[in-house]
């Protein structure tokens, strides 16, 4: 299916929406300029508190709250100031980037592993290795990559292979690997000679990164309507995918802006609402809490013209297709609960759990539908890897 990717700024907010060929909105990122985008940065932080019993450590880098990090499988730590035991201690200064952002009352989750991610490639400090995508099939393309990225690594970094690099020449592998070697002698230089708190690694704004991390997407054309995020996104294209530089246009309509043209408020506005209507006249009801989303399908109009257990199962089959989606456009994450509407025949139970299985493989997030519980209930875990939309979208 071909998509859209549209880049909008309304006032101080930039909008990146991927939009189906039917202009329906599949996922949204969302930007302000002065954000303080956290996932990523790199910062020299000071060890606060070492819990054995928990295995991790409390690392103060400057924030109000003072960020997690665990222990487990963190034997190469960057230490700024000589440490001849290599043991973590309370006061040690260390080099830590974010890899999960704050939430509620705890702070953010740091890790002395660094990574750095290209188009193509995740340099990983710590872990010298060759890891490969598992999304990319083929014995001689497998091989193929290891190959061009063994001479690489070192006992300091490895690398791992993300799925777009499937089938890539290796000129343009061989430039992102050198960049991001580059890019990472730099922050072990830098971290050298920096004090306590300092950020000493931004890594890219979102909008690079949600531009950049669309891929085994046929995306048919990007969309900017702000001129300098449009060089930005032509200068990385012509470092990493030169071929799509043709598909980058401007938009510029002073009586009809972008957000207008797409209608994205109001998409928007219904990604966030807590009732979906089903075509079939049935609804699900989203319902995100503390401890997990619960989602709720009901037939709601729905009465269809078949009996009771065919309506029940094409209700239920049209809401699985419809949560994949939401769940997606919502960035819901953690455990997700659906209370789908109770089925007698076992088969259908079976197959909408394969139908919900093979929806939810289009997410670029790891999305695992655990199963049916004895109370009939489906468990799915999502990862997480940043806010809710409705978190993102508080006081906008």
């Amino acid at each position: 299916m071909p998509y859209k990717l549209v880049v909008a700024k309304d006032k101080d907010i930039v909008y990146s929406a991927l939009l189906d060929e039917n202009r329906r909105l599949i996922e949204l990122g969302i930007n302000e300029e002065e954000s303080n985008d956290l996932i990523g940065k790199i910062y020299i932080g000071k060890v606060v508190n070492v819990i054995k019993g928990m295995n991790a450590a409390f690392i103060n880098i400057g924030r109000s709250k003072n960020a997690y990090m665990s222990l487990d499988n963190s034997s190469d730590i960057f230490y700024t100031k000589s440490n001849a035991s290599n043991k973590l201690s309370n006061g040690d200064e260390i080099m830590v980037q974010i890899i999960k952002e704050e939430h509620g009352s705890k702070g953010c989750v740091v890790s002395p592993n660094i990574s750095l991610t290209g188009r193509y490639v995740v340099l990983t400090k710590g872990k010298n290795f060759i890891g490969l995508s598992g999304k990319i099939k083929g014995g001689n393309e497998r091989k193929r990559l290891k190959d061009i990225l063994e001479k690489h690594v070192t006992e300091s970094y490895g690398f791992i292979i993300r799925t777009n690099a499937y089938q890539i020449q290796e000129e343009l592998i061989e430039n992102e690997v050198e960049e991001l070697i580059t890019r990472y002698n730099s922050i072990i230089d830098t971290a050298k000679y920096r004090t306590c708190y300092t950020e000493i690694y931004k890594g890219i704004n979102s909008v690079l990164k949600f531009v950049r991390d669309m891929y085994d997407i046929d995306i048919v054309e990007y969309i900017i309507d702000d001129k300098e995020l449009y060089q930005e996104v032509r200068s990385y294209f012509e470092k990493t995918n030169p071929e799509l530089m043709d598909k980058i246009r401007f938009y510029e309509d002073e009586n009809l802006s972008l957000m207008n043209l797409y209608g994205l408020n109001d998409k928007i506005r219904k990604a966030l609402c807590e009732r979906v209507w089903l075509k079939s006249g049935g609804c699900i009801v989203i319902q995100p809490t503390e401890a997990l989303v619960s989602i709720d399908v009901n037939t709601a109009k729905f009465t269809g013209k078949k009996n009771l257990e065919e309506t029940i199962f094409k209700t239920n089959i049209e809401a699985a297709k419809e949560i994949a989606h939401q769940i997606r456009l919502r960035n819901l994450s953690g455990i997700i609960v659906v209370d789908f509407i109770d089925m007698k025949n076992k088969e259908h139970n079976k197959q909408l759990l394969r139908e919900l299985s093979s929806y939810v493989k289009k997410d670029r997030n790891k999305v695992f539908v655990v199963g049916m519980t004895g109370l009939g209930l489906v468990e799915m875990t999502r990862k997480k890897t940043n806010k809710p939309l409705y978190q993102q979208l508080v006081n906008k």
